[in-house]
């Protein structure tokens, strides 16, 4: 279930380490040991982490000197630090210089757990939120670069910027992996509300029992285990932008006290009767049909109708083919801070085109960076982008698949076609100039012109 994250444990004592990695594996975590600083430093520059467990008391080089050494390494990963209940302030100025969250030892291994899931899920944010664009600078102001080529998603930041203006609620819709998360970042860094918090949450990755607690806070002694007081996200939020991601995954019983605050800004505590008020913009996102679940009763249609103020839907990348190649330009371009990065072939170029991404540009980031690594050759292939099938993905969706079903050679001339009309299509944006075609395709113009008569393409 997870044994895509990897998790980085820096601990001196080695009783310690190996006890939280027979319980992290058990739960199908890939986990990694360091004993230092300095081992951790490695680890971190040669191997893929996503959550880092730090005790903030080694030997050599301390955990605040390595926290602050690897968010300007690798800002994305998450850090965890673990310390002793006699240096809290220490755990604190830990939070302040970046790190995720903190434990004081000893702690419970579920509540461990449940905040690796939750440090997991704003990773994940942050890495895509890193991959999808960049962030400039420009005459003061914040603003996206987002990678699009394709009119439908064009036409969606220009959307995603009119309602940024605004103070509506925006709910988000699209399948999994389309980036609903960056165009909540684009519409809070283009509001009013820019200069104040922007607080994610994941409705369907936190617990039921926890979910209350996390979005509206508890009081001390309010339940077994609340041992102190704690704000919750909407308090935290305040003045800013609250991102209800999954939305249609929160469980029916909190549904009425999520309509409640959307109505009124209001909301107790657990175990408080004092009602606190707070401003905030909702944005909102979700990868479910509501109008189904709510025709199914398991979504309140007061709710929905609350919600959909104004609706955005993400197209996904099937549909917005021209945004496959220079996404994935952009995610070789990136990766070339960690490996060292060949150029796509024509092949590869093809095989992404006719591909259909069920998994959308998650699924588009992962696979370029497999095949970076994977790589043998001069240049990224096919066959390195989809190792485990026998020539061309089954996933294509070109209507001479069928017509050359019949000669057996099915997928070679699938393959063939889309390059042939690739390379047409390149020629004639470009006005059949050679070398900026060449250019473009990551070939030689030699081999342009092998191609050319290969193909008999003509003007």
């Amino acid at each position: 279930m997870h044994a895509d994250t990897r998790i980085l444990i820096v601990d001196d004592e080695a009783d310690f380490r190996h006890l939280l990695t027979s319980r992290l594996k058990r739960k199908g975590y890939t986990t990694l040991e360091a004993s230092d600083g300095i081992s951790a430093q490695q680890l971190v520059t040669s191997e893929t982490i996503h959550v880092i467990l730090l005790d903030l008391k080694m030997p050599g080089m301390d955990g605040l000197s390595f926290l602050q050494w690897c968010k300007e390494a690798s800002p994305a990963i998450q850090i965890i630090v673990v310390t002793g209940h006699g240096t809290i302030e220490t755990a604190i100025e830990a939070m302040k210089r970046g790190a995720y969250d903190y434990l004081t030892k000893p702690y419970n291994l579920n509540e461990l757990e449940v905040l690796i899931s939750k440090a997991v899920e704003k990773q994940q944010l942050t890495e895509e939120n890193q991959q999808l664009r960049e962030v400039l600078s420009t005459n003061g102001k914040t603003t996206f670069q987002i990678v699009a080529e394709s009119p439908k998603l064009k036409e969606v930041l220009a959307t995603a910027k009119r309602v940024a203006s605004t103070d509506f609620i925006v709910l988000l819709k699209g399948e999994s992996g389309t980036g609903k998360d960056v165009i909540a970042r684009l519409i809070y860094e283009c509001s009013e509300r820019a200069s104040e918090a922007f607080v994610p949450i994941n409705l369907g990755a936190i617990p039921e029992t926890m979910l209350e607690s996390e979005l509206f806070g508890h009081e001390k002694g309010a339940f077994t285990g609340a041992t102190a007081q704690k704000k919750g996200l909407v308090e935290i939020a305040h003045l800013g932008t609250l991102f209800l991601d999954e939305v249609g995954d929160l469980p029916f019983p909190l549904q009425v006290k999520l309509l409640r605050f959307l109505e009124t800004g209001e909301f107790r505590r657990i175990g408080s009767p004092i009602l606190h008020k707070v401003d905030v913009r909702i944005i909102a996102a979700t990868n479910a049909d509501l109008e189904k679940k709510v025709e199914e009763g398991t979504f309140r249609s007061d709710l929905y109708f609350r919600l959909h103020v104004m609706d955005i839907t993400i197209p996904p990348l099937a549909q917005r083919r021209e945004d496959i190649l220079p996404l994935s330009a952009f995610f070789l371009n990136r990766l070339k801070r960690k490996y060292p990065v060949k150029p796509l072939s024509v092949k590869a170029q093809a095989a992404l085109l006719a591909y259909s991404f069920p998994g959308n540009v998650r699924e588009l980031a992962h696979m370029i960076e497999r095949a970076v690594v994977l790589a043998r050759g001069e240049e990224i292939d096919d066959k390195d982008l989809f190792p485990h099938e026998q020539s061309t993905p089954h996933h294509l969706s070109d209507k001479e698949l069928i017509s050359s079903a019949e000669t057996g050679e099915e997928e070679a001339f699938l393959l063939k076609n889309v390059e042939r009309e690739h390379i047409k299509h390149v020629l004639d944006v470009l006005q059949w100039n050679k070398t900026r075609t060449a250019e473009k395709l990551g070939i030689s113009v030699r081999n342009l012109y092998r191609k050319i008569e290969e193909y008999e393409l003509r003007p």
